[in-house]
């Protein structure tokens, strides 16, 4: 039987950068939210937009919060865009592993991987980039959601 969720610690509340850094990088931190880029890139662009305090559950979050915080998820999400130059954009919220509220940003292109299906969220073989190609995604999404 799995754990009860409610009863694990936190691991994105408890996890140290070096855990982090693992799967995703820091793009940027916002007022309610922090950025990351994931390593796996099988969606060119794929972000996980975090809220910083911990909550499972939208509907957790006041009116106010939840407002920001989703303004923050279409600001990076504008970005992303912009960024991938992506057909459209895949937004999923899960937490069923991981329960502390998050949104993947997921850019999608007609006929490519999982189009008109919900992407894989860990792919058998994953695609990564080259450590500059990398950083250049980095660098191009964190100097575009400072600027917007």
């Amino acid at each position: 039987m799995a754990a009860n969720p409610s009863t694990e610690p936190c691991r994105y509340c408890t996890a140290t950068p070096a855990i982090w850094l693992s799967s995703s990088a820091g793009v940027t931190e916002l007022a309610h939210s922090r950025v990351f880029l994931v390593r796996d890139q099988t969606h060119p662009g794929r972000c996980v937009v975090l809220l910083k305090r911990h909550a499972r559950e939208l509907f957790e979050l006041a009116p106010d919060e939840l407002a920001a915080f989703m303004a923050e998820v279409a600001r990076v999400a504008q970005v992303v865009h912009r960024v991938s130059g992506c057909d459209k954009l895949n937004y999923a919220v899960y937490g069923d592993l991981s329960p502390h509220l998050h949104v993947h940003i997921v850019p999608k292109w007609l006929g490519g991987v999982a189009w008109g299906e919900p992407f894989v969220l860990k792919p058998a073989e994953g695609v990564f980039l080259a450590p500059e190609a990398f950083d250049q995604m980095l660098l191009n999404l964190k100097r575009g959601i400072e600027v917007n």
